[in-house]
């Protein structure tokens, strides 16, 4: 009893040191190949797509592709991308404090985020339910522009400042922006960018542009809510700047929104865009929404064929010796035609595998036979079967019952992961 426990004890091990190493290596990558491809995100936003508001957001959608990249067969066959990143996998492999170490950040910083969202619930739980303009919303106590969470039942959350203040045609406005939020989806937007910024930790540039992320969403979302209201930029623009000077009047020095996250010091930056704003039409829009969907659907089956699989099988098959533990003999043709394996025994035939010792002129009787195995990553992967043979006896057909490793439920789940 005790060493099953000792010999599951020691499996769990082992799964979660190949589980470290696995996505320490791949993750890392993926965080090296973020700084590039955020440098070509930003300069595209800030220099050729700064009018272009819905194509300069549909350009962070590049960041769902890449924790997808860490298996490109690029790393192992071009020689300047494995100078440039194998270096990465070398430390992971040898150190396991670094493996463990970055696995052990993205939990951290997992607990982090998941505290700042339990505080802005824990918060929403206490708010005022109340009901404007056939919308259920919730009263904030706190001076905060109005925000939306949640991901299958959004909640709308509006302070209590402005609902006294306000019109019903502006608080009407002000649900109609919210609610554009929730339908183009931006709420689940966030929780994949902090998805994406946890696992690729290293990049903390990812963290500090979050606010242009944001910045992008919103203003997406003035686009969406001054043509959908009727009005004018100049109305949606006056009502922005009455919200914010309630909200500074209440002595509310630092006003954001979603939640606290989205500080307003660029107030005057997103005025002057609602200023800019130019009628457009919706099919248009929808359009290029499905264009950018399609390509990087498409990006995506790329870098999936152009990725190793997700394990190979190894077949090979080698004799070592019982005591020195050094190889006798490597796999072989005339090897596999004295042993078959099948998914519980080992067969010996007798008669070939003398003339297989008397041609490599093996004299030991007591060796191991160490075969199959599979390859998550080049010279990563599972070790396979080693089998204890004792050739002494005299049978036609020796016959050795082993555990198959493959049958374990810790292989299976280290094999499809």
């Amino acid at each position: 009893m005790v060493e099953q426990v000792w010999w599951k004890f020691l499996g769990f091990i082992v799964l979660l040191n190949d589980f470290t190493t696995y996505f320490s290596i791949l993750l890392g990558r993926c965080a090296l190949l973020s700084f590039p491809i955020l440098i070509f995100v930003i300069i595209m936003r800030k220099i050729f797509l700064k009018k272009k508001i819905f194509l300069k957001g549909l350009m962070w959608g590049l960041f769902l592709l890449v924790p997808f990249m860490g298996k490109l067969n690029l790393f192992y066959d071009n020689t300047w991308m494995r100078k440039s990143f194998m270096w990465w996998n070398d430390i992971c492999m040898l150190y396991w404090w670094v493996r463990y170490g970055y696995i052990l950040c993205i939990l951290l910083y997992l607990v982090y985020i998941v505290q700042r969202y339990r505080k802005v619930w824990k918060q929403i739980k206490v708010m005022e339910k109340g009901n404007i303009c056939g919308q259920r919303i919730l009263i904030s106590e706190i001076m905060t522009t109005p925000f939306a969470v949640g991901l299958f039942r959004a909640k709308i959350i509006i302070p209590r400042i402005l609902l006294e203040k306000f019109e019903f045609e502006e608080l009407k406005l002000i649900l109609l922006h919210e609610r554009i939020h929730i339908q183009l989806g931006h709420l689940w937007f966030y929780l994949l960018w902090d998805i994406i910024r946890i696992l690729l930790w290293p990049n903390l540039f990812l963290t500090l542009c979050m606010k242009d992320f944001k910045e992008d969403m919103e203003d997406i979302c003035d686009r969406i809510t001054i043509r959908r209201s009727g009005g004018s930029a100049y109305e949606y623009g006056e009502l922005l700047i009455k919200s914010i000077k309630i909200l500074r009047e209440e002595a509310f020095e630092s006003v954001t929104t979603f939640a606290g996250e989205r500080c307003y010091r660029d107030t005057k930056q997103r005025i002057i865009k609602i200023a800019d704003y130019k009628a457009y039409k919706p099919k248009y829009a929808r359009i290029l929404c499905v264009f950018c969907f399609i390509t990087l659907a498409g990006l995506l089956l790329m870098i999936e064929k152009n990725s190793l699989p997700r394990y190979i099988e190894e077949n090979n098959m080698v004799l070592i010796n019982r005591d020195k533990e050094t190889k006798i003999l490597e796999d072989s043709e005339t090897l596999r035609k004295a042993i078959f394996v099948d998914g519980k025994s080992v067969y010996i035939d007798r008669k070939t595998m003398d003339l297989v010792l008397l041609q490599y002129e093996i004299k030991e009787t007591e060796f191991w036979l160490l075969f199959g195995g599979y390859t998550k990553l080049p010279g990563f992967g599972g070790k396979g079967n080693l089998v204890y043979i004792n050739y002494t006896g005299q049978e036609n057909v020796l016959k050795i019952s082993y555990d198959n490793s493959d049958k374990y439920l810790s292989t299976m789940i280290f094999k499809m992961m």
